[in-house]
């Protein structure tokens, strides 16, 4: 009976995890649901003065909340300029000099009232390269809560079909996972080189680096010493985050 009763508390506590509401729903201009945790491409070249991301931000739940937002740099190449709006628009700085860029200006949020004064930017100044950017959304009283999506701005020439062609993917197993092991499968689908299988928090703090031997396979990463809630991993090749996948750990 007891261990009846303790897997039903597991596959509850599992259950509600699944269920809870993001903390707010992206859209972007054609007004399509950005799911937490996916990569926007943004493609240019490096003659394109200004490269632009916009997202629509909703408030989820029935609770008003302070949501502020951070941008993490991924990947960037020297002498390019980045810069976003959140409540108030930032001036452009240079790429490298701001790793982590918090907003000064947490923006109020009524549930379910849409707000359009999100904007990321890019500047390549004449460089072709592929920047990442990660952006961050989260309660100023419960910084766990927390939704985020990648932006990377492609300057670089195609050059190729089959370079087109290769799509990476990046599957998690079980997902939520409530203690035990979580495998993960990846395919790099372009050459093993560099690759890494990363492991990101909700404050997007790189808590578990993997190094992947192999172009398609799987790993098994341990939670006992993961803390519940949302985690995001990462399948990263010379830098570049080539495929993402949201993880729910329960306990």
């Amino acid at each position: 009976m007891k261990a009846t009763s303790t897997l039903l508390s597991l596959l509850f506590t599992t259950t509600l995890l699944a269920q809870a509401p993001e903390l707010v729903t992206l859209r972007d201009t054609l007004g399509n649901v950005i799911a937490n945790g996916s990569t926007i491409i943004v493609y240019g070249n490096a003659a394109t003065p200004l490269m632009e991301q916009d997202l629509s931000t909703e408030l989820n739940g029935s609770v008003a909340k302070t949501i502020n937002m951070r941008r993490h740099e991924l990947n960037v190449v020297t002498g390019s300029k980045n810069y976003f709006c959140w409540g108030l628009c930032y001036l452009p700085r240079l790429s490298g000099n701001t790793p982590t860029w918090l907003s000064t200006d947490p923006v109020p949020m009524t549930p379910q009232q849409e707000v359009d004064n999100f904007h990321a930017y890019y500047k390549p100044e004449g460089n072709a390269s592929y920047c990442c950017f990660q952006y961050v959304w989260f309660d100023v009283n419960n910084q766990s809560d927390s939704v985020w999506v990648n932006i990377c701005f492609d300057t670089q020439t195609f050059t190729g079909v089959a370079e087109v062609e290769a799509t990476p993917s990046l599957s998690a197993y079980p997902n939520p996972v409530a203690g035990g092991e979580v495998t993960f499968t990846y395919d790099v689908a372009g050459g093993v080189g560099g690759a890494q299988l990363v492991l990101y928090n909700a404050l997007g703090e790189r808590a578990l680096v993997r190094s992947v031997s192999n172009s398609n396979g799987r790993a098994t990463v341990p939670t006992a010493n993961l803390a519940p809630g949302v985690w995001f991993a990462a399948l990263e090749q010379n830098g570049r985050m080539i495929a993402t996948r949201r993880l729910v750990v329960g306990r």
